[in-house]
């Protein structure tokens, strides 16, 4: 797959209902957005993809010419989720062996207790050749308690889809590390809660400093070329056998 930071999300010709869901949260889902439509332009026409976890599908479009299979469990916080083609945990999918050319798990292995379990079923149900394309966060806060069991770093996914059989591994930061202190600004501006302690004043304070440092943050991006603490990795994998 090509580098997924060089394509600007105005040429990608997403709707207004997913421009507006990446800019909730922009530091984060636009590395997302870029990585999934590259995984979208890289699948040919009639491909069989599951979308695990998918919640509200917002990735759906990008995959018009695709066959696109929604997989989410009974349990998922996201409203639409019910509507899923599959309802099933992702550990044990109530699919055939080899019939998908493509997974996709996006920011959802961090809320599974057993991600190898996952891993392998995965390797299941994809035909031989068939490619997984996973989004998992380094640095996020808690969130979706408490199903919120881990952070992976480039190595951990790289030994789950080793461990799980997968070859052709790759794995590469989703952002700089100035975008993802910007992010963090952000979130912590929304997250670091109220008490009746008198300070209150003081938190509003500080959430709007933070908002209007992020953006200053953000722009010394261009700056980090070691790029060690990405908000997280995006990572490829094949499943042995005809390509």
């Amino acid at each position: 797959m090509a580098e997924h930071g060089t394509v600007s999300i105005g040429r990608l010709g997403v709707s207004e209902r997913l421009r507006t869901f990446v800019k909730e949260m922009a530091g984060e889902r636009d590395s997302i957005l870029r990585f999934v439509a590259e995984v979208a332009r890289s699948l040919p026409a009639g491909a069989r993809v599951m979308d695990v976890g998918a919640g509200d599908a917002p990735y759906r479009e990008l995959f018009a010419h695709a066959e696109y299979v929604t997989v989410d469990w009974a349990e998922s916080v996201h409203e639409d989720a019910s509507a899923s083609d599959v309802i099933a945990s992702a550990d044990a999918l109530p699919l055939g062996d080899g019939t998908f050319d493509a997974a996709l798990l996006t920011q959802v292995l961090e809320h599974v207790p057993e991600p190898t379990r996952v891993l392998h079923e995965l390797f299941r149900v994809l035909r031989p050749g068939g490619q997984v394309f996973v989004t998992a966060p380094l640095a996020w806060e808690l969130h979706e308690a408490p199903r919120d069991f881990y952070r992976y770093t480039r190595f951990g996914l790289q030994h789950l889809a080793q461990h799980a059989g997968f070859v052709e591994i790759e794995v590469t930061e989703r952002t700089d590390s100035f975008t993802t202190l910007g992010q963090l600004m952000r979130n912590v501006a929304y997250t670091m809660g109220r008490a009746p302690d008198g300070l209150d004043g003081r938190r509003e304070q500080a959430s709007a400093a933070l908002l209007r440092l992020a953006p200053e943050i953000e722009r010394l991006a261009p700056l980090d070329v070691a790029r060690l603490l990405p908000l997280g990795y995006a990572l490829v994998a094949r499943k042995p056998g005809v390509d």
